[in-house]
């Protein structure tokens, strides 16, 4: 009997307490209803449905007025010195040599980066001697090959999708390799490979990057993270540059740019050139170079064609101060240049003073490689001067 009495009385307990919690349950969404119903009243005072939807209307129209604004921001003054087409032609050519040279260099493990040995190789560019050529490493991935994989690398599927941990796992004894299995792998190398080179000749010299070449690099030009540019003599910030085209300039090429020009004549032009990725790097190592070497900072002038956007309107608006002869080769059909997107994590816009051209192959790549520059700079169709094209859309 006293059993059943104490159930009840912990059962009745039990009901008293769920009901209690239903009940503040039901007062808390009561008074959230109340609270939304209120602030709806009071913003059916302010808004009407109709400033709603002219808000989606012209959402879009706000935003390119937005894009522009930024844009405009960092408007590049006219360079000093006027845009040179001779030089321009020569420099484009130089950028196709520099696609060359990474191609022949990644296929032929003997070719020392002799720019007379390449297919499109001029005479005009005989008054040159090579001081030397900018390589990194990129890692070439091999066929797959049947090898005895230890037990341990089957066990743990990481190491097989990472070459660099299979290779340090591979280095193990004989007699433990033998306790593995046999399994198709692909095994990666890391190669170098020419990033560009530095000519001089008795009236200039020339720096030329080449353009990009592999999906990495495709996808680090989309890639918008920012980082500051911090001035070297002074610790200052001058402005925000994309990350990626910075790693590239420090890590990978070698020697580094400022190194390379202590061996020029700091007294005569130095030209500063590159297409698509070279254009980034191109723009980046230039400004390395004005702040490292200050008695060749007055001779800089900087050629890019097919650049995507490199910094923000603070770096821009540094960097027409310190290179102000710097000169940027579009083509409008070209989409690299419109990377990365003007606002998207952080702000990015142009430097350098545009000339442009149309050339409309139908599709990304037509656009945007340095034959088509070539062809357009050789032709004399690019201009600064504004287009007035039938269907323009905003101004």
């Amino acid at each position: 009997m006293d059993k059943f009495k104490r159930r009840q009385v912990l059962l009745g307990g039990l009901a008293a307490s769920t009901a209690a919690t239903l009940g503040t349950e039901y007062i808390r969404r009561e008074r959230a209803r109340a609270r939304q119903a209120a602030l709806e009243t009071y913003a059916a005072e302010f808004y009407d449905p109709q400033d709603i939807i002219l808000a989606a209307v012209t959402g879009d129209t706000r935003m390119v007025e937005e894009f522009q604004a930024i844009q405009a921001s960092a408007a590049f003054p006219p360079p000093p010195i006027p845009y040179n087409r001779a030089m321009s032609k020569r420099l484009i050519l130089l950028s196709r040599l520099a696609t060359q040279q990474y191609i022949t260099g990644r296929n032929d493990p003997n070719y020392d980066g002799n720019l007379q040995q390449l297919l499109d190789y001029d005479p005009s560019l005989d008054q040159y001697r090579l001081v030397t050529t900018f390589k990194g490493q990129e890692r070439q991935v091999n066929d797959q090959i049947e090898i005895q994989v230890p037990q341990e690398v089957i066990d743990d599927p990481t190491l097989m999708n990472d070459p660099t941990a299979l290779e340090d796992t591979l280095a193990q004894t004989e007699d433990a390799i033998r306790t593995g299995v046999t399994a198709a792998v692909k095994v990666g190398r890391k190669v170098d490979v020419f990033y560009g080179f530095l000519l001089e000749s008795d009236a200039d010299s020339i720096l030329a990057f080449r353009g990009t070449q592999r999906t990495a690099e495709w996808l680090g030009n989309i890639y918008a993270i920012q980082q500051d540019y911090i001035n070297p003599n002074t610790g200052e910030s001058l402005g925000r540059i994309h990350t990626g085209f910075r790693r590239i300039a420090d890590s990978i090429i070698d020697p580094l740019a400022v190194d390379a020009v202590k061996q020029i004549n700091p007294n005569k032009p130095c030209y500063v050139s590159g297409h698509s990725l070279g254009a980034a790097l191109a723009t980046v190592l230039a400004l390395d170079i004005a702040l490292a070497v200050p008695t060749l900072q007055p001779n800089l002038q900087v050629y890019v064609y097919a650049s995507p956007r490199v910094g923000n309107p603070e770096f821009v608006r540094s960097y027409a101060q310190i290179l102000p002869n710097t000169f940027r080769i579009t083509n409008l059909a070209d989409p690299i240049p419109t990377m990365p997107p003007t606002k998207l994590r952080a702000e990015f816009v142009h430097v350098g003073e545009e000339w442009s051209f149309l050339t409309q192959g139908g599709d990304i790549l037509p656009n945007h490689i340095v034959d088509t520059y070539r062809r357009a700079v050789n032709a004399e169709a690019e201009s600064n001067q504004r287009r007035d094209f039938p269907v323009s859309g905003l101004a």
